[in-house]
């Protein structure tokens, strides 16, 4: 994810690993803050470890070619022993860096052997030596790829969504190519639009809310929210979250 401030708006706040566990963790800006200038490969925060794996996953759905943040993800799920998100993480590097990237792919393959599903490591082994994309269908489903086209994994099978056309952008995308040069409003007016289309996309209000965060924007926060309450029974708590950091920023 590009910046969204400059380096002299920022909070002030210690990297993740020299934070102190039993430290209230809440008193420090987002992993997004920490994660953002960091260039460690492995960038554990804890007590909220899901917090950046949602960063890190967002981060590479909206700039797949930050070769960084996906061994950052790489060696977060490894870390943690989570097959299925490693597994996903190696999946989009493969899938971001196509048919580059070969020594590389090869080196973080190797590293994560030993953590992986002995069928999830043969295929994406084979994709290594191959100079085309597979076949999805016959990929081991996971539901924790972020850039895999069209596919929805389940325990049981993979199947192409019927609504997925190749013309069509995920708003997500266009949102962190804008975010990449800088241009906020136009990142946010894609991400508003979007998240009033498809409600139901929790990656699309986390984007959205962390966009508003990291700008103050509550005006264009109030706003958004009437709007989705008129088409949502209920809004998620992140919504409410956010205010309140907004609010309290406002007041500070």
């Amino acid at each position: 994810m590009a910046d969204y401030l400059s380096q002299d708006q920022r909070p002030i706040s210690p990297q993740c690993s020299d934070l102190d566990p039993d430290f209230g963790l809440e008193y420090f800006a987002e992993p997004a803050f920490r994660i953002e200038d960091s260039s460690q490969l492995n960038p554990l925060c804890a007590g909220m470890e899901n917090e950046v794996a949602d960063f890190l996953a967002h981060a590479v759905s909206a700039v797949p070619h930050n070769l960084l943040r996906h061994t950052q993800r790489i060696f977060f799920h490894y870390h943690r022993h989570d097959q299925d998100g490693l597994y996903a993480a190696l999946q989009d590097l493969f899938i971001a860096l196509g048919c580059r990237g070969y020594t590389l792919r090869k080196r973080l393959l190797a590293g994560a052997r030993d953590r992986l599903k002995q069928d999830c490591f043969a295929r994406l082994e084979r994709w290594l030596g191959s100079d085309f994309l597979p076949d999805w269908g016959e990929l081991p489903p996971t539901r924790q790829s972020v850039l895999a086209p069209g596919v929805i994994g389940s325990t049981s099978l993979v199947r192409v969504s019927v609504g997925a056309q190749d013309h069509d952008r995920d708003p997500l995308l266009e949102a962190g190519e804008h975010i990449e040069y800088s241009q906020l409003d136009q990142a946010r007016a894609v991400l508003e639009e979007a998240v009033s289309r498809q409600p139901g996309r929790t990656d699309l209000h986390q984007e959205l809310l962390m966009l508003y965060r990291a700008t103050g924007d509550l005006d264009n926060f109030l706003r958004t929210r009437e709007t989705l309450l008129q088409i949502m029974d209920v809004m998620p708590e992140m919504w409410d979250d956010c205010e309140l950091y907004l609010r309290k920023a406002h007041t500070s």
